[in-house]
């Protein structure tokens, strides 16, 4: 049997793996305590939660939030934390400022859509950025190859069983034909 397995071009965060990380790198940069590393992350799971309950009800009607809407709705879900308890008013500013670094270079992520590719500049690419991007294609090629291999290899040797559990292989081909008029 064909193995096939396939590299990642690029590896996609969800908004609550994303915020994770930027609140980590915070807290390692030291611009967030790291006392308050538990209650920040805390609240993070419960506003990444609140969210995607609230995609759930905008996909079933068939409206999408605007940038603003969303972070009306994100900077209402800090508010809530604070009021739970869960933060104090220092940490919501925190973490007001961890949403805006993770989130600072694009939309992709807090249910947004994922960042577009980056612009064309001609100017900025190099001989080595066409080699990889060529590799890359040439070897998602290779895999197709194998995988369309491996699938007709399976269709020609298949074998069909009869009523009685026998085996027969694909080219034994019979077929009872019945005279309804006689």
């Amino acid at each position: 049997m064909t193995s096939i397995s396939a590299a990642s071009a690029g590896t996609h965060q969800s908004p609550l793996q994303r915020l994770q990380q930027e609140l980590q790198s915070e807290v390692s940069a030291g611009t967030v305590s790291s006392s308050d590393q538990s209650a920040l992350s805390t609240a993070l799971t419960d506003i990444d939660t609140a969210l995607q309950q609230s995609r759930s009800s905008e996909q079933s009607s068939g409206t999408r939030p605007s940038k603003d809407g969303l972070k009306s709705k994100i900077d209402d879900l800090i508010s809530n934390e604070v009021s739970n308890g869960t933060l104090t008013s220092d940490q919501a500013d925190a973490l007001k400022g961890v949403f805006q670094s993770a989130f600072a270079d694009g939309p992709g992520g807090a249910g947004g859509p994922p960042p577009g590719p980056p612009p064309d500049d001609s100017s900025s690419s190099s001989s080595t950025d066409t080699t990889s991007s060529t590799s890359s294609d040439s070897t998602t090629a290779e895999i197709l190859q194998q995988f369309l291999q491996a699938l007709q290899q399976s269709q020609s040797s298949s074998a069909s069983y009869a009523a009685n559990g026998s085996s027969s292989s694909s080219s034994d081909f019979s077929a009872l034909l019945i005279d309804y008029k006689s």
